[in-house]
């Protein structure tokens, strides 16, 4: 697949009062009559609901929000509506800041998409000559999809499993990792792991924790102001607490290990903007960097095994036997951290990643062709719904992409 044409942004019109605003454009009026039934139903049994939806058309940006904050504060608190600076755990969609990082870094002449990570660093000595930085960014390393001995982090915090996994325990890992964890390398198979790693040996090429990297070089070119890990006392108050899919809270997660692979928090603005630079590059001053994480690099996918594959086959077999899909999509392949996946609907092919903590979910997905983009976040950490209900927050974000995309012709 070559890449689609490029072309704006800019113009944003926020609201926070759970409706669109009604003077705006016809592509608009579009959006308020059929985003609601869209996302109504997802929602409906969530009481707890925190959810913040952005959408860029052009020049047009627009954010919508549900629910309050005020529930995470005394009864004496004022209500904190949730916007487009209402911040949450956005996980893996932390891939992808991972991933335009090494693009600028080979820009720059640091690094090579070719170069094996056994090179770069002791830690890393032990690992073959095929583990490249391409393959960590790709998901074709082989490696698996978290280390296998991370049970004992996840044992002492179930809230938050990968707070007390420590460096040495990953490179005492992969000091022996075992040939039959080293899989479907050349294929696409999703690793933690991978980009867990790759973000760490990034930070380390620059001498900086791997959230002083990310800020330094992606955040504050960007202008993107709530995109961290750690947060402060006033970020604090915008943070919308997780709950899980039975609507009980649990902790925010801490990923100070494969902080690359998901540790990021952050905005529906900062990632409206974030997903500006994708659809307009040369507006920034990042614009090499950004283009060369667009083309599609695999495109053969490996077969999902064990338990996983057969959830997942179940979920497929549910799915179909209710019919009706939300949105019909065909998987194309991997870029430069982005998925690639074909929208039938409206015969377009769509940049995407999807995201998911213990309480948050996230989507981030553009189409350069039309020039729109998706924003979707959300304070409730589904999983079994996800597979086997109707709805999802990845299918959720399609199905507006398509929408809009499909408007803009």
């Amino acid at each position: 697949m070559g890449n689609i044409a490029l072309s704006g942004y800019t113009e944003k019109a926020n609201n926070t009062s759970g409706g669109l605003r009604s003077n705006m454009n016809p592509i608009a009026n579009d959006l308020e009559l059929h985003l609601e039934p869209t996302i109504a139903p997802w929602i409906a049994k969530k009481e707890n609901i925190n959810l913040a939806i952005g959408i860029i058309q052009g020049e047009q940006r627009w954010v919508k929000g549900w629910g309050s904050l005020q529930s995470q504060r005394d009864e004496t608190s004022e209500s904190i509506e949730v916007d487009g600076k209402t911040i949450f755990e956005i996980g893996s969609v932390t891939k992808v800041f991972t991933t335009t990082l090494l693009s600028l870094l080979v820009e720059c002449g640091k690094l090579e998409l070719t170069t094996p990570i056994n090179r770069l660093g002791k830690a890393y000595q032990s690992l073959p000559n095929a583990i490249t930085l391409e393959s960590l960014a790709t998901h074709t390393s082989g490696l698996p999809p978290l280390p296998s001995n991370l049970n004992k982090s996840m044992g002492q915090d179930e809230q938050n499993p990968y707070a007390a996994y420590t460096f040495e325990e990953l490179h005492d890992y992969l000091r022996t990792l075992p040939s039959r964890d080293m899989k479907n390398a050349g294929t696409i198979s999703y690793s933690n792991l991978g980009v867990g790693l790759l973000g760490n040996i990034l930070a380390e090429q620059l001498n900086q924790s791997y959230e002083a990297t990310i800020v330094g070089q992606i955040c504050n070119p960007l202008g993107l102001l709530d995109t961290r890990i750690a947060l402060n006392d006033e970020q604090q108050t915008r943070f919308a607490a997780g709950y899980l899919e039975d609507g009980k809270p649990i902790k925010p997660w801490d990923l100070p290990t494969l902080a690359g692979a998901g540790a990021l928090r952050s905005t529906a603005d900062d990632l409206l903007a974030f997903v500006a630079a994708n659809l307009q590059p040369e507006k920034t001053a990042i614009a090499t960097a950004i283009l060369n994480t667009h083309p599609l690099r695999h495109n053969t996918f490996a077969p999902t095994s064990g338990v996983i594959g057969l959830m997942e086959k179940a979920a497929q077999f549910v799915r179909r036997a209710r019919g009706n899909p939300l949105v019909r999509r065909e998987e194309v392949g991997v870029a430069l951290g982005w998925f690639v996946e074909y929208l039938l609907g409206c015969d377009r092919y769509a940049y995407t990643h999807t995201g998911g903590t213990g309480g948050h979910r996230s989507f981030c997905g553009f189409i350069k062709e039309t020039q729109t983009g998706v924003i979707i976040l959300s304070n409730y950490g589904e999983v079994l719904s996800s597979l086997f209900g109707r709805y999802s927050i990845d299918r959720v974000g399609l199905k507006l992409l398509e929408i809009i995309s499909d408007r803009a012709r």
